[in-house]
């Protein structure tokens, strides 16, 4: 049994060891595969038009104009403040006066007070206004008496509906320093001669026969609510002692000569001004 397994081995062997022989060597040849590379092409990026935001369109003088008329002939109630500085030619010599005045209006009321100061002598004066009627206290008894004459240097409680509304009327332009992009007040400016109006305030009642010349009125409005901030002029009267004649009520000074004049007036507290303090008087 033994000796036939041996001869099976021997006979299997050499039957492999033959046909290895025999065979063929094998070789794997590597073959390389196309592979598409996806490459990445460069898309363009869009190069995005810039929006043009139109400028805002500049508010013509005559349009700025109009709305203020209209916010300010609704005013009911304002303080203002009022300085003024005339400088008379007398014959070569210079003769100033000076002139503060201070208000508060409030519908058809208001009482004001108005100094002068001439030759070292300084004057002051006080009235209320009631509608129509204008009282002057007497500076010796301290009574209200009624003033039939023209108030010197008080701002009238109509002054919105009346003088206030004809300063507008002239011919404005916007002062060469000004920048609507900064700021809170708008200045306008005119050199119309025909602005003797101005001079009602100071209590000039017949200002037709006043001559003004080299006017520069400057006229403040405040953007946020188009109120009338302030009022400044410069101006020469050719007539100068006839005004502070008819002003002061001193008739030796109206043949005096021309007179430079300076003027400021501010206004406050526009809408909430209140008057106080208002004497009970009959009319």
């Amino acid at each position: 049994m033994m000796m036939i397994v041996c001869l099976v081995t021997s006979i299997s062997c050499s039957f492999l060891g033959d046909d290895e022989q025999g065979l063929p060597p094998i070789y794997f040849v590597e073959t390389p595969v196309k592979i598409s590379a996806q490459i990445p092409i460069s898309t363009p990026t869009p190069i995005p038009t810039p929006t043009v935001i139109p400028e805002p369109q500049a508010i013509t003088v005559d349009d700025l104009i109009y709305e203020v008329r209209n916010v300010m002939s609704s005013v009911y109630s304002y303080q203002y403040n009022l300085e003024a500085d005339v400088f008379m030619d007398a014959g070569g010599i210079i003769v100033p006066i000076s002139m503060t005045g201070n208000g508060i209006t409030e519908d058809k009321t208001a009482n004001n007070y108005f100094s002068t100061g001439l030759f070292g002598i300084v004057t002051t004066e006080y009235y209320l206004q009631d509608s129509n009627y204008v009282f002057k206290q007497n500076q010796v008894s301290g009574e209200w008496e009624e003033f039939s004459g023209t108030p010197i240097g008080i701002i009238p409680v109509d002054f919105w509906n009346n003088t206030g509304l004809k300063l507008l009327d002239f011919d404005y332009d916007y002062a060469e320093d000004f920048d609507s992009k900064y700021g809170d007040i708008i200045t306008l400016v005119t050199d119309d001669s025909e602005a003797s109006t101005l001079l009602e305030i100071l209590g000039s009642a017949n200002t037709e026969n006043i001559v003004l010349r080299n006017l520069n009125l400057h006229v403040d409005i405040k953007k946020s609510n188009l109120y009338v901030d302030e009022l400044r002029a410069e101006f020469v009267i050719s007539n100068g002692g006839e005004f502070i004649s008819e002003v002061l009520g001193v008739p030796a000074l109206s043949e005096v000569g021309a007179a430079e004049a300076l003027i400021e007036i501010q206004f406050s507290d526009i809408g909430q001004a209140r008057v106080k303090d208002l004497t009970q008087h009959e009319k």
